[in-house]
């Protein structure tokens, strides 16, 4: 929870927050309660509009709307569904809180989908928490949106495009319900249902009217304070600005002008807005983009080693060249003076540490040379090399080759014996499902790697 923001007893910006009376101890028989809130834009920020409280087998125990003691300046409709008439007269917050406390039981845990928010937005601490968002994981911590959840675990229909705004209850159900899926299966049925793929799939038609409507509440927030703002944008996109004195729009046909005309004007504004244009590959280009990245990448997963001896031990180097990962192929060179071996490695980075490692040395009485065949897709090879290296995700990440079932017996005792190490990526052939021989070593640090 500490990790993730959420409201904690004696964090410094928690100090006037309201605490639950739950200190009772959880157990597998804790009730779950769903929580979801619904926010607007004061002249202080987001607060809450609206909140749900949902119990086990879903009926709903809670659901009131709450007035701000700051003024609204966007009641943000499009999420929140809430309107200006729905306001007079509602809950104050304190209210809240205290029918809250009220209704909890010592052991509830709460459940929700980013339910951070939802406290932070109530003022309130309460120690016990299932976040469907980050329990249903995604890579590189992004988030997966509840709507998809829903849908994808449970075939469920929630924030529906033909109503305005989200439905406070809909939402607390689906994170509970959400959450008796995961208890009742388990992270395995998660993992077969491959989230990441589905999402990817899905039509992302649907973007550019959420940034539509993000657009406008920004803008609505800017021009309530007077705030002099610069709007640069292409002459086909069709945001549409408020009507104020205190927006300069300016567009162009290209995104090259857009780019170039905003570098010219940004600096005379205090807030600017540069908004490029992009429309989908089509699926021939994007297939035929893939085609010459798999392309690439085999080539630069592959490297040339020689001179050879005519008389060389072809079984010994077999050894030494699968000591650095996996081998696709090796073959051998004929066509030129002396012969050479073609070696195409599973992972990229078992083809560079070979060359580190080989080039220029003596094998069998012989200085070889150890490279990649230079063609129009690995000119740049170096260059992506070393970007893939200084990568953010990769920095931390050690590769380990030439590792044998005895080492794999000890995983377990790894974490003891490096400090900061999180995980042991050992990857299994696609096709006898068998360990590889080589792993990866994620640290929590770029220090704990290099140490």
């Amino acid at each position: 929870m500490k990790t993730f923001d959420f409201p904690l007893q004696g964090s410094p910006d928690c100090e006037n927050f309201v605490t639950t009376k739950c200190n009772g101890s959880v157990t597998e028989n804790s009730p779950l309660f769903g929580l979801d809130g619904e926010m607007c834009i004061t002249s202080k920020g987001r607060e809450l509009t609206r909140i749900s409280l949902v119990a086990e087998g879903g009926s709903c125990v809670m659901d009131k709307l709450v007035k701000p003691d700051d003024e609204i300046v966007d009641y943000a409709t499009c999420y929140s569904g809430i309107m200006e008439e729905m306001l007079k007269p509602v809950t104050k917050l304190k209210d809240v809180q205290r029918q809250l406390k009220a209704l909890l039981p010592p052991d509830a845990v709460l459940v929700g989908h980013s339910l951070d928010v939802d406290l932070r937005a109530l003022n309130m601490i309460h120690p016990y928490v299932i976040d469907t968002s980050l329990l249903y994981a995604r890579e590189r911590g992004r988030r997966f949106k509840l709507k998809f959840l829903a849908k994808a675990i449970l075939g469920k229909d929630i924030q529906c495009s033909e109503r305005d705004g989200h439905d406070a209850t809909e939402d607390a159900t689906a994170s509970l319900e959400l959450a008796q899926y995961f208890l009742k299966y388990g992270p395995k049925k998660i993992a077969e249902l491959n989230l990441e793929v589905l999402w990817r799939a899905q039509d992302p038609r649907n973007i550019r009217e959420k940034f539509q409507y993000t657009y406008k509440g920004v803008l609505r927030c800017l021009d309530s304070v007077h705030q002099k703002l610069l709007f640069v944008s292409q002459e086909t996109d069709d945001i549409e600005l408020p009507s104020s004195e205190n927006f300069e729009t300016i567009k162009y046909l290209s995104n090259r002008e857009v780019f170039e005309q905003a570098i010219r004007h940004v600096c005379l504004y205090p807030f600017s807005i540069i908004q490029f244009s992009s429309e989908p590959f089509s699926p021939l280009l994007t297939e035929e983009m893939n085609k010459r990245m798999q392309i690439k990448w085999t080539e630069m997963s592959t490297i040339y080693a020689g001179p050879l001896s005519k008389d060389c031990n072809l079984r010994a180097l077999k050894r030494l060249f699968k000591s650095f990962g996996s081998v696709h192929t090796m073959t051998f060179v004929l066509e030129t003076h002396q012969p050479h071996l073609s070696i195409q490695y599973e992972v990229l980075e078992a083809a560079q540490l070979a060359i580190e490692s080989l080039n220029g040395v003596l094998v069998e009485g012989v200085y070889i040379k150890v490279q990649r065949p230079v063609t129009e897709l690995t000119l740049d090879c170096d260059t992506l090399v070393n970007e893939l290296e200084r990568d953010s995700e990769n920095r931390d990440t050690i590769y380990l080759s030439g590792i044998s079932k005895d080492f794999l017996g000890h995983i377990q005792e790894l974490p003891n014996l490096f400090g900061g190490l999180e995980a042991v990526i050992v990857p299994t052939d696609a096709k006898s499902r068998r360990q590889e021989k080589y792993c990866f070593l994620k640290f929590k640090t770029f220090g704990r790697a290099l140490a």
